[in-house]
């Protein structure tokens, strides 16, 4: 496959003048499948997007249902998985504090009719947005000594005592390992029926092997929720589109917030191919495991940063030595070029954490130019 550009956003001018700005903070992935570059052709005419898609996109939604195991009614559609959290979520913890009474006096009195429960390190927007909307979140603390993990006690303890929901991203952003199994998703959401269970899977694809994905399950527990995005394994974060499985109630009420033909024609002929690309999740796997080893050699070979495992486009790393994480994105900025640290929530914080986007050779040999003048 042909090596795409690299990826350039806005930045000071002098900087752009010598170099584009390197975003490595962002999760975009790098590669298309070669299917959608066919359907680019197809469409590089005058004519070529001059007319709607179909207005309800059945065509995408039967295909995710083949490759996701789940029916076409199950597919809640929408342009990004952002968009999905921002209308979805708080439309569920709503709806489940006006199913009770004693919900709803909780709410009134101490925020606590329907809790959001979360890993303590995890996708931030998720807990931020909803603390933003008056929600109550309760954080299970994960840490490195157990491979950020949940315990699935804990969670199910945790349930016991009040119906949540709880929010899970398999694998993590920012650890790049899976917090729950399928096993334990599977028997927690079956033992408790009355709390929602939210598994995010935008990187899901990015892992080696079967069986870790929960999309399956939708048709059959109706209290498991699981978000899919073309983003990142896909490389189309420029084309905006995302999707929910759900129960087939949950999808059609969701759509009808929104109007029709809500994905276009060009975005949905592009998910139908790359979703048909066999080779493309083999190869993307091999580039991404070829670009997590750089990175994490590269980083290694400076003392005092520990860098973990991952399964994801990125890479999570710490310094151990009591630096901390602003003073190399800082001097990175300066240069040009963009990492992720790691936000602190309520009591935790993460200052020595910094996380790396899987980039391209020539990108990840001129970051680590500017990490050896930075630590020197």
């Amino acid at each position: 496959m042909e090596q795409p550009a690299p990826r350039s956003t806005d930045a000071r001018a002098h900087l752009q003048a010598v170099e584009p700005y390197l975003n490595l903070g962002l999760n975009d992935g790098t590669y298309m499948p070669e299917a959608c570059t066919q359907v680019l052709r197809d469409f590089a005419h005058t004519l070529g997007l001059r007319n709607y898609s179909t207005s309800d996109n059945r065509p995408l939604c039967e295909a995710i249902a083949r490759v996701d195991g789940c029916k076409a009614e199950n597919i809640f559609l929408h342009n990004g998985s952002g968009p999905i959290l921002k209308q979805v979520v708080p439309s569920i913890i709503r709806s489940q504090i006006k199913s009770s009474p004693l919900r709803v006096a909780r709410h009134l009195l101490w925020k606590t009719g329907f809790p959001i429960v979360a890993g303590s390190l995890t996708y931030g927007k998720v807990p931020v947005k909803a603390m933003e909307l008056g929600l109550r979140v309760e954080m299970i603390p994960v840490g490195a000594e157990d491979n950020f993990k949940l315990d699935a006690n804990k969670v199910d303890a945790h349930l016991q005592n009040r119906d949540s929901l709880l929010y899970v991203v398999n694998p993590n952003n920012p650890t790049g390992q899976p917090m729950l199994s399928r096993s334990e998703i599977q028997d927690l959401a079956t033992r408790h029926p009355r709390s929602v269970f939210w598994v995010d899977e935008a990187y899901i694809q990015y892992m080696e092997g079967t069986g870790h994905s929960v999309s399956d399950l939708v048709t059959s527990l109706p209290n498991l929720c699981v978000g899919r995005t073309f983003s990142f394994a896909y490389g189309m974060a420029g084309a905006r589109i995302g999707y929910l499985l759900c129960n087939a109630d949950m999808a059609r009420e969701q759509s009808k917030v929104l109007t029709d033909y809500r994905v276009g024609t060009l975005q949905e002929e592009l998910a139908i191919a790359a979703l048909g690309d066999a080779e493309h999740l083999p190869f993307l796997r091999k580039k991404t495991a070829e670009a997590r080893a750089e990175i994490t050699d590269g980083l290694r070979a400076h003392p005092g940063i520990e860098v973990f495992p991952s399964q994801a486009n990125f890479v999570l790393a710490r310094f151990t030595d009591g630096r901390k994480a602003k003073m190399l994105a800082d001097g990175l900025e300066a240069r040009g070029i963009h990492i992720k640290t790691i936000s602190p929530f309520g009591p935790y914080r993460f200052d020595e954490y910094f996380r790396i986007t899987t980039g391209l050779p020539a990108e990840h040999a001129r970051m680590f130019r500017a990490i050896a003048e930075i630590l020197a």
